[in-house]
């Protein structure tokens, strides 16, 4: 039986650490919506647009409507960009073509009806003939090769497409998927269930934050959370430079600054083995379903910039190990470089890697003579087996 003198000292550093719990959670409190007003109150477009997916770390939000890039956009029921609510069951003569990518595939910048996507839509649609073509997509900001893999799996296959189309661009893929992590499940043959972590997530109050995460776990969710580790790793990047950014001489893999601490060689190198495992995983996905596959190897404005001099030359490296990737795995393929150079190059572009509507329309050509009816054949790269 405890002395009452013990029950006294124990209900006093009981109500001590009461105290000092709630003194933290108001300066806590404090600082997280000082932090968030300093972050997001004198933005101009709010960054609300995406919500967290179980099995990747987020996608679009469905009914919504907003701005991005000063693009006003909406959602359908299924987070789809400027579609219609169409049945998942596609009518009778319609050939669904699904495109997936990033924020180039999804269209920044460039309002939906100048997108490749409904450019391609409209030409294919220009044949007479019985068969209606639907280009629906299904891209978002911020996805990586890994998330198209598991959104097929878990939603996009419902929508019974006969062809998938997947966008890489390789400055901005590489260094996501290298700071993704994947969930696999157990067993003599792996599936990939979940991809976790990057530099992307969906804060408490609903606005994307870019930091680096490991979770989702509540505690990144918060601003105070993005704006320590922020400067964090950019202390640590300071003492010590991380290789490739260290010192190789133009190199264009894409990163927020603050996050180049992570990106070692050797995770870089695990970015580029995840893009092309996801990839091939989704190939197989569609062809068990007997769905098409095409990849689209965009290129980016520093191949066609005189002025970039070694960044040009790094860029033109990596479009060439990801053709390479794609003739080692017989991956069907459609190499942009050469229809975006010869239709004027840094001209197509509005930054380093999103075209402009004209580049989109060089795009939605290139993809319409590698799909059109009568021509089933890419430019370059092998057909599905």
């Amino acid at each position: 039986m405890k002395s009452p003198q013990k029950s006294k000292r124990l209900k006093l550093y009981l109500l001590s650490f009461l105290l000092f719990a709630a003194v933290f959670a108001v300066i806590f409190g404090i600082a997280e919506l000082g932090l968030r007003y300093l972050h997001s109150g004198g933005a101009g477009e709010t960054r609300d647009h995406l919500i967290q997916a179980d099995y990747m770390p987020a996608k679009m939000k469905p009914h919504y409507q907003g701005r991005i890039w000063g693009v006003p956009f909406r959602t359908n029921r299924l987070g789809l960009r400027d579609e219609e609510d169409f049945p998942d069951s596609p009518p009778a003569g319609e050939y669904r073509i699904l495109s997936l990518g990033d924020s180039i595939a999804f269209g920044l910048g460039v309002p939906t009806a100048s997108h490749y996507t409904k450019l391609l839509e409209t030409r294919l649609n220009q044949a007479d003939g019985p068969t209606r073509y639907r280009v629906i997509n299904a891209a978002g900001p911020g996805y990586s090769p890994s998330g198209y893999c598991l959104y097929l799996k878990n939603d996009g296959l419902r929508l019974k497409p006969r062809l998938v189309i997947v966008e890489i661009e390789l400055c901005n893929d590489v260094t996501d998927e290298a700071l993704l992590r994947w969930e696999l499940s157990s067993g003599p043959r792996p599936v990939l269930e979940r991809v976790r972590g990057g530099r992307y997530i969906v804060g408490w109050d609903g606005n994307l934050l870019a930091t680096y995460c490991r979770g989702p776990y509540f505690y990144e969710k918060t601003y105070t959370y993005t704006v320590l580790v922020r400067r964090l790793l950019n202390l640590l990047y300071r003492l010590h430079p991380s290789e490739p950014f260290g010192s190789t001489e133009g190199v264009t893999y894409y990163s927020l600054g603050f996050d180049r601490y992570l990106l070692s060689s050797g995770r870089i190198e695990q970015g580029w083995t995840r893009i092309f495992g996801a990839i091939e995983r989704t190939r197989e996905l569609l062809k068990g379903q007997g769905v098409e596959f095409l990849l689209v190897i965009m290129p980016t404005q520093y191949m066609f910039d005189p002025a970039s001099g070694p960044y040009g030359r790094f860029a033109e490296g990596l479009v060439r190990r990801a053709v390479s990737e794609a003739e080692r795995r017989k991956l069907r393929f459609l190499d942009m470089t050469e229809p975006m150079r010869n239709s004027g190059g840094k001209s197509l572009y509005f930054d380093f890697a999103h075209p402009t509507e004209v580049g989109n329309k060089v795009i939605a050509e290139e993809l319409y003579k590698a799909l059109a009816p009568q021509s089933h054949a890419t430019r370059s790269g092998e057909p599905n087996d």
